[in-house]
C-alpha cells in the first residue's frame, strides 16, 4: 500500500515540476495572449474529463469487487479475466461520450473562439483550429480513464504511474519541441494531443495484457450494468457537489470585500490545496484495496484504516506545526512583508482545516470502496446549505478570516461525519474509526490553542498534540498485496510475520 502511494505521489509530482520548468519558457514563447488561450483550453479539457459521469471510478470499484469477491488461485484468475464483461461495455460507453462531447466542442468552436479572442486578442482562426485539435482529446481522455480504471482495479500502479508521469511530462514539455518552428497555438495543442494519444495507447496495452478479452467485443457478455450505473450517478453527483463547496468562497467572498482582499485568501489556499496531493495518493491506492478486500476479508478494512489514518494524522500535524512554526515568515519571503501580515492568519488557519480534509479522504475512501457512493453524496448535498449559510455570515463580519474559518469548521464537521457514518457501512471499523476521531479531534484542539497562542509555544503546543497521534505505522502496516492473505503469517506455526510493532496485534 505505501509503495502504491509513493507510485502515485511520483505520478503527480513529475508532472508538476514539468510544469514549473516549462511555463516560464511557454510564457516568452508564445506572449502572454497566448498562453493564457492555452491555459483556458487546459482548464476546458480538465472539466471536459467530469463528463464522464463517474463511470471512471466507479468502473474501479466495480472491478476490484469482482477480483475480491472470485477469491483466490484459480478462481481469483477467473474473476479477473471475466472483467472484461463489464468493463469493456463501460469504456465503449465512455469513448461514446468522449466522441460526443468533443463534437460539441467541435460544434461550438467558433463561438468559444470569440469569447477567447474579447480574453486574450489572439486571432480567431488560430483559437477556432486550436480548439478543433483539443475536441479531439476529449475521448482519448475518456477512454485512457476507462483503461487505467482496470488497471487501478489490479493495482498496477508502478505501470499507471510510469504512464501518467509520461503523458504530464508531454503535456508540459512537448510544446517546447515546436516553438522552434512555430509560436501558433495550434502546433502546440497539437503535440499535447499526441502525449495523449500515447497514453492512451500505453494503458492500452498494458489493460489488455492484464485483461486479453477487452480486444474481443464478442466475449464481453451482457453482464448487468445497472450497479455500475447506480454508483456512477452517485459518483457524478459527488464530483458536482464536491467543487461546488471548494470554490462558492472565491465567488461568495468577492461579493462582500474588495478584489485585492480575496488574494489574501485565494493565494494561501491554493498553496496548501497542493499537499492534498498526499492523502489523494493514499486514496488511489487504497480504493481498489478495499474494493477487493471489502468480499473476502472485511475486518481488513479496519486495519486499513488503521494504517491511512494514523499515518494522516501523523504528516499532517507536522505540517500543522510548521505552519504555525514558519508560516508567516515563509509568506514574507515568498510575497512580501505586506502580504504575509495580510494573509498568515488565514494560511494557519486554513492549515487547520487542510488538517481534518486529509483525515477525512480514508474514511471518504472506504465508504465508497464498499459501493456505498450514495452516503457520501448525500453528506455532501446536507453540508452544502448549512456550509453557505456559515460562509456567508462569517465572510460578511471577518471577511478573508471569517472565509477561513468557515472552510475548516465545515471540515471538520465532513470528517466526524465521516467517522461516523463509515462502521454503518463497514462493520468491523467502529473502535478504530472512534480512535481516529478522538485523536484528530485532540490534535485539532490542540492545533488551535497553538493557533490561538501563535509563534514558538503555539509550535509546542501543535507539537504535544502530535506526540498524542503518534509517529509510528500502525498494526496495519502489512496490508496485502494482490492475491495476498493478511496478515502474513506463517505457513508452518500460523503464527504472524508482521514487524515486530505490530506482531502484538497478529
Amino acid at each position: 500500500m505505501l509503495r502504491n502511494t509513493l507510485w502515485n505521489l511520483l505520478g503527480e509530482g513529475l508532472p508538476m515540476a514539468a510544469a514549473l520548468l516549462s511555463i516560464p519558457w511557454l510564457i516568452s514563447a508564445v506572449g502572454m495572449e497566448r498562453f493564457g488561450a492555452l491555459t483556458l483550453i487546459w482548464a476546458l479539457l480538465g472539466y471536459l474529463g467530469v463528463l464522464d459521469l463517474g463511470l471512471g471510478r466507479s468502473l474501479v470499484q466495480v472491478v476490484a469487487d469482482r477480483i475480491g469477491h472470485a477469491g483466490g488461485g484459480h478462481e481469483a484468475g477467473q474473476g479477473a479475466a471475466n472483467t472484461a464483461g463489464i468493463a469493456g461495455p463501460a469504456i465503449a460507453l465512455m469513448g461514446a461520450i468522449g466522441v460526443l462531447t468533443g463534437g460539441a466542442v467541435a460544434l461550438g468552436a467558433g463561438l468559444l473562439a470569440d469569447r477567447f479572442q474579447l480574453e486574450t486578442g489572439t486571432s480567431p482562426d488560430e483559437i477556432r483550429t486550436s480548439l478543433l485539435v483539443a475536441a479531439a482529446i476529449v475521448p482519448i481522455a475518456l477512454v485512457s480513464a476507462g483503461l487505467r480504471g482496470v488497471l487501478e482495479a489490479h493495482q498496477r500502479f508502478r505501470p499507471i504511474s510510469l504512464v501518467r508521469m509520461t503523458v504530464g511530462v508531454l503535456n508540459y514539455l512537448s510544446p517546447l519541441f515546436v516553438l522552434p518552428f512555430s509560436q501558433s497555438l495550434v502546433p502546440v495543442i497539437a503535440a499535447i494531443a499526441a502525449g495523449r494519444f500515447i497514453g492512451l495507447v500505453g494503458y492500452g496495452v498494458l489493460a489488455v495484457g492484464q485483461v486479453p478479452d477487452l480486444l474481443r467485443p464478442g466475449r464481453w457478455g451482457r453482464p448487468s450494468l445497472r450497479g455500475l450505473f447506480t454508483m456512477s450517478a452517485w459518483m457524478m453527483l459527488n464530483n458536482l457537489v464536491g467543487p461546488a463547496m471548494l470554490y462558492a468562497d472565491r465567488f461568495i467572498l468577492l461579493s462582500l470585500v474588495p478584489a485585492a482582499m480575496v488574494a489574501f485568501y485565494t493565494t494561501p489556499f491554493e498553496l496548501l490545496s497542493r499537499l492534498m496531493v498526499i492523502p489523494g495518493a493514499l486514496s488511489l491506492a487504497l480504493f481498489p484495496l478495499a474494493s477487493s478486500l471489502f468480499r473476502r476479508d472485511p475486518p481488513a478494512l479496519g486495519r486499513i484504516l488503521d494504517t491511512g489514518g494514523h499515518l494522516t494524522l501523523a504528516v499532517f500535524l507536522a505540517m500543522q506545526a510548521a505552519t504555525i512554526v514558519g508560516g508567516e515568515t515563509a509568506l514574507e519571503l515568498w510575497l512580501g512583508p505586506a502580504f504575509a501580515a495580510n494573509s498568515a492568519s488565514v494560511l494557519s488557519i486554513l492549515m487547520l482545516g487542510v488538517f481534518f480534509n486529509a483525515t477525512a479522504y480514508v474514511p471518504n475512501t472506504l465508504i465508497q470502496s464498499v459501493g456505498r457512493v450514495d452516503v457520501t453524496a448525500r453528506l455532501q448535498l446536507a453540508e452544502l446549505p448549512v456550509y453557505l449559510g456559515v460562509l456567508w455570515l462569517l465572510a460578511e463580519r471577518y471577511g478573508a478570516v471569517g472565509a477561513a474559518a468557515a472552510w475548516s469548521l465545515r471540515t471538520a464537521v465532513d470528517c466526524g461525519l465521516l467517522l461516523v457514518l463509515l462502521p454503518r457501512v463497514a462493520p468491523g471499523t467502529g473502535t478504530v474509526a472512534l480512535t481516529i476521531g478522538l485523536r484528530a479531534l485532540l490534535a485539532g484542539v490542540a492545533g488551535l490553542a497553538g493557533l490561538l497562542v501563535g509563534g514558538p509555544v503555539g509550535a509546542a503546543i501543535s507539537l504535544t498534540g502530535l506526540l498524542a497521534v503518534g509517529l509510528g505505522s500502525p498494526a496495519g502496516c502489512c496490508a496485502p498485496g494482490p492475491g495476498r492473505s493478511w496478515p502474513p503469517r506463517c505457513a508452518r506455526t500460523g503464527r504472524c510475520r508482521c514487524p515486530r510493532r505490530c506482531r502484538r496485534r497478529g
